[in-house]
């Protein structure tokens, strides 16, 4: 054809035309989504810049403190306070001075990051937090260990862990909340206890008649291994006069220590140990009469000093016994006064009731046979001292006390065989307790073992 280029393609006008309108339709699409990316790119510009007038910060990032609780007046508890609590018409709260890192009290107590030295936006310092402790546990039977700070939206608190120092009570570390805002002790679990706090007082003075007016200290503690309890002390000025805890589910005295002074005491008994065994069995028949109970051990602790001695008391403890098989953890432990006669301390260990017992009692596995295993066992920890290793009681018992924090299921607690053992550098060092170890009365298998150096 005349005019056309031979180096194009030869297409008819309708395709052509077709090619056109597409090549339109491209640029048209194309022009649109580009339009729209340019919309939504000046919209957020628009809605940042917006944000920025409602009062965004703007400063430079910094580390994170706790949360300032609101305002609040302390109106339950009096606080012998150093500074003033921010009154209920404020409207701002500032930030708390805190502990940058782990540091250590005057009173010799680790005080850990966030804790706030000063009060601030109705939340007490940590001077006035420890006022509040002191008003439930005394500094002549808990000592401080540690604080920490914990900020929450409806309430912050301040945990002290503690260790009881005082009285005949076994040493035991627990934990206390101070609540910030109040100076109340606080505890998980105290507002559905059967036991309400308004009845632990009466209870409290019905125990103690002798005793003037009501307790000044009451709080809760969840023990995971013997479920919640009301813990009370009774002082008079900074003398405490008796200390002990009120079961929150029955109501029962579950342990009490009265703190009897040296001072001015004679020093030999003025009873026997006869005496006094009668007086705490009956003292134990009357406050839980039809228990299956063994004495197991009796002591004379002498008081006062080699200089000045003074009349002490017997301490008794008597072994929840089942199916005439040892508990191993459960009993009652009675404290009877040389002088007087009089029952200063009790408490009742009674954590497992009576289906969680197994009744698999006729063992297949011989003393000696479980002996045997827990030498391999003790060759496999420490096999240098195997051949120091000496066995010191082997007895079958129920080992209700390897399931701590958990509600035990039928039949879960098993009669097995305990066997006590030490070695050479046990033998040594006074502070190291003897090995225990657990072996099944059916299979011969070494269950837990506790080995240490």
């Amino acid at each position: 054809m005349a005019g056309m280029d031979e180096n194009k393609p030869y297409l008819p006008e309708r395709y052509r035309q077709k090619i056109r309108e597409k090549n339109r339709r491209r640029v048209a699409i194309r022009i649109l989504t580009i339009s729209i990316i340019l919309f939504v790119i000046a919209v957020l510009a628009f809605s940042l810049s917006q944000l920025s007038w409602a009062g965004l910060p703007t400063a430079p990032f910094s580390p994170y403190s706790p949360p300032a609780p609101s305002p609040v007046v302390v109106t339950t508890v009096s606080i012998h306070s150093q500074t003033e609590t921010p009154s209920q018409g404020s409207t701002k709260a500032s930030l708390p001075p805190v502990t940058p890192a782990t540091a250590l009290h005057d009173g010799g107590y680790s005080i850990e990051p966030g804790v706030p030295q000063q009060a601030f936006g109705g939340s007490l310092s940590l001077l006035q937090a420890e006022t509040a402790l002191r008003r439930c546990c005394p500094e002549d039977l808990f000592t401080i260990r540690s604080v920490n700070y914990s900020a929450g939206t409806t309430r912050s608190l301040f945990g002290f862990t503690l260790q009881t120092t005082g009285g005949w009570y076994p040493q035991e570390d627990l934990v206390v909340f101070i609540d910030a805002a109040s100076g109340i002790p606080w505890a998980a679990g105290e507002g559905t206890a059967a036991v309400p706090k308004e009845r632990v007082s009466d209870i409290v003075v019905a125990e103690f008649p002798g005793e003037a007016g009501s307790p000044q200290g009451i709080w809760y503690l969840d023990n995971p291994s013997r479920g919640g309890a009301w813990r009370f002390t009774h002082s008079s000025g900074n003398t405490t006069l008796v200390y002990g805890s009120v079961d929150a589910t029955t109501g029962e005295i579950r342990s009490f220590a009265r703190n009897i002074p040296a001072y001015g005491r004679p020093a030999d008994p003025a009873i026997s140990e006869e005496i006094a065994q009668k007086t705490a069995e009956r003292y134990v028949s009357d406050r839980n009469s039809g228990l299956s109970l063994a004495l197991t051990s009796s002591r004379y602790d002498q008081w006062g000093t080699e200089s000045v001695p003074a009349a002490g008391a017997y301490t008794f403890s008597l072994e929840r016994r089942h199916l005439d098989y040892p508990v191993d953890t459960d009993g009652i432990s009675v404290v009877v006064d040389a002088l007087t006669e009089e029952v200063i301390g009790y408490e009742k260990r009674w954590t497992t009731p009576e289906y969680a017992f197994s009744q698999a009692v006729v063992p297949s596995i011989a003393r000696h046979d479980a002996t045997y295993a827990v030498m391999e066992a003790a060759k496999v920890v420490y096999p240098e001292q195997i051949g120091s290793v000496r066995i010191l009681s082997s007895e079958m018992r129920w080992n209700n006390g390897q399931m701590k924090a958990t509600v035990p299921r039928p039949g879960s607690v098993p009669l097995a065989w305990k066997i006590v053992f030490d070695d050479e550098l046990l033998r040594a060092d006074a502070s190291l307790a003897p090995g225990i170890a657990w072996v099944d009365i059916q299979t011969g298998n070494v269950t837990a073992i506790e080995y240490r150096h």
